[in-house]
């Protein structure tokens, strides 16, 4: 076992290029979706219709801003809003007239439907607000409504949940970090088994698993490496992002590193699997974007899988371990839950892990 954990140790520092590119593009992807705004706050630029008054424009650019996490800003020109998407430095901005509005995107971006969303709440409330004045007969109606809904006869006192489960917070930046990270550390650690496959292509993998070796320390060996890589990947961009880029992931590290393990082990054991079913390097490196790019779409890597709302989806997420660790993470950072609040997500993470190997094992030895 020991001999083949260094062996790959040895092969990692003569090609180290997979696991510093995994590195690299994990930085720029997370930089490109999250930015580095140290508020975590996604800016949108704005635009009003010129038969809006001053301060109906700033009526509703108040409104919109008390959705926390986004910051919505006046533009005179849209042109220079329809700019800046082209270039890529705003996802996408507004057109806002009295009556309606108007999405200005090159993209589908997550955040515009959390946004379209609050939009619709302030239109709903603008449109009850005009079928009153219209079906009243008092000429006053106008500046009792306003009256009132500054100062509002009853006083609601509302108070949120307290879990992910009650409602649904919005944090740009760690969606993208948390979901790029965990996206491209299976290319890392999948690749990293594919020593195995070229072996099982050459035809000395038969040896190595006939040889006097126990075939715990053979599988052993191959697996603790790709789990150190892994791990230290999930570790050092998490780690780098908060104390060098003021990503806030709070100060449970203790809970962060449980999910580390325990995703990085499900993930091995994916690669494990997916080596039972191929024979060749080149039928693995076919079959591991597939699987990634999959698991990462429906598990809520690229956008939150709060937002989703197709059943089907929803049920074949429960089945991603991208979909656990994510809400894990975003237990322990976002909702600043505490250890107990992520052991479900370990426990199910794990079980995954284990039954991949389970299958994944007997499959090796048979093919």
């Amino acid at each position: 076992m020991r001999a083949i954990f260094l062996l790959q140790w040895q092969r990692l520092r003569r090609e180290p290029f997979l696991l510093l590119s995994m590195f690299v593009l994990t930085v720029v992807f997370v930089l490109f979706m999250g930015g580095t705004n140290p508020n975590g706050e996604a800016t949108i630029p704005t635009t009003f219709s010129q038969s809006m008054t001053e301060n109906e424009k700033s009526d509703l650019l108040d409104e919109l801003n008390q959705l926390e996490g986004y910051n919505f800003v006046e533009s005179n020109e849209q042109n220079v809003i329809e700019e800046k998407i082209a270039l890529g430095e705003v996802a996408f901005g507004l057109s806002l007239k009295t009556d309606g509005y108007t999405f200005l995107i090159a993209t589908d971006n997550p955040n515009q439907a959390i946004v379209e969303q609050h939009l619709q709440s302030i239109y709903r409330e603008k449109v009850r607000i005009v079928q009153v004045m219209q079906n009243s007969s008092d000429q006053d109606i106008a500046p009792k409504i306003q009256a009132n809904l500054e100062s509002p006869p009853i006083l609601v006192e509302a108070q949120v949940g307290e879990t992910n489960e009650d409602f649904f917070v919005f944090d740009n930046q760690l969606q993208s970090l948390f979901g790029m990270t965990l996206f491209f550390v299976i290319y890392t650690v999948v690749f990293s088994l594919s020593k195995v496959a070229e072996e099982k292509q050459l035809g000395s993998w038969n040896r190595i698993i006939i040889s006097p070796t126990k075939k715990w320390q053979v599988y052993g060996g191959y697996l603790s490496y790709a789990f150190i890589i892994g791990f230290l990947q999930i570790f050092v961009i998490f780690f780098m992002f908060d104390n060098l880029l003021n990503f806030d992931l709070g100060n449970n590290w203790l809970g962060l590193i449980m999910i580390m393990i325990a995703y990085t082990f499900t993930i091995v054991a994916l690669g494990l699997l997916l080596l039972a079913f191929v024979s060749k390097t080149s039928q693995l490196n076919a079959v591991v974007p597939i699987v990634a790019v999959s698991m990462a779409m429906i598990g809520g890597a690229y956008w939150p899988i709060e937002i989703v709302d197709n059943p089907i989806v929803l049920q074949l997420a429960n089945f991603m371990p991208i979909k656990y660790a994510m809400e894990a993470l975003k237990e322990i950072t976002i909702y600043q839950g505490v250890i107990t609040d992520i052991i479900p997500e370990t426990l199910i993470l794990f079980a995954m892990g284990i039954v991949m190997m389970g299958v994944g094992i007997p499959l090796m030895e048979k093919r």
